[in-house]
């Protein structure tokens, strides 16, 4: 990631420095620019997002019944309630991109203030063994190679 960051930088200036045909520069630009949706400028996030639905908003597990880009749980609506000691958020909030992150960010800052990222893992999947029998070691992995 550093190193994309570092090239597209490089790039930018020199597209600044270099009498290049009108709109090459951008064009260079906007091809290298990782494109995320939503904005996502947090790498951790941006990786349990690409694992848990592939940036996909209507995503549902026919297992669990998880929804959303962050796969929300009933359990993690009644949590960020309790940490909030309001009703702020709501079974159907799951589908919405921004809300399942504000829901992401609280319960990770509230559980996981130094976020670790073994520490979110175990938050996010749970400390048991899948229905597929991956268990939260192989979920860290795959949140670390994203995806």
């Amino acid at each position: 990631m550093m190193k994309e960051n570092l090239l597209i930088i490089a790039l930018f200036l020199l597209s600044f420095t270099v009498k290049a045909p009108e709109g090459l520069q951008y064009f260079i630009l906007l091809e290298l620019l990782p494109l995320h949706p939503y904005n996502i400028q947090d790498p951790l996030l941006l990786s349990f997002v690409k694992v848990e639905s592939d940036f996909k908003e209507d995503a549902v597990n026919e297992v669990s019944g998880a929804r959303g880009i962050l796969q929300i749980l009933p359990c993690m609506i009644d949590e960020v309630n309790r940490i909030l000691k309001l009703n702020k958020y709501t079974w159907d909030d799951a589908f919405n991109a921004f809300k399942s992150m504000e829901i992401w960010y609280i319960i990770q800052q509230y559980h996981n203030p130094e976020y670790d990222i073994e520490k979110a893992c175990k938050i996010w999947f749970g400390k048991g063994v899948q229905y597929d029998g991956c268990t939260w070691e192989d979920y860290q992995r795959k949140v670390m190679n994203n995806g």
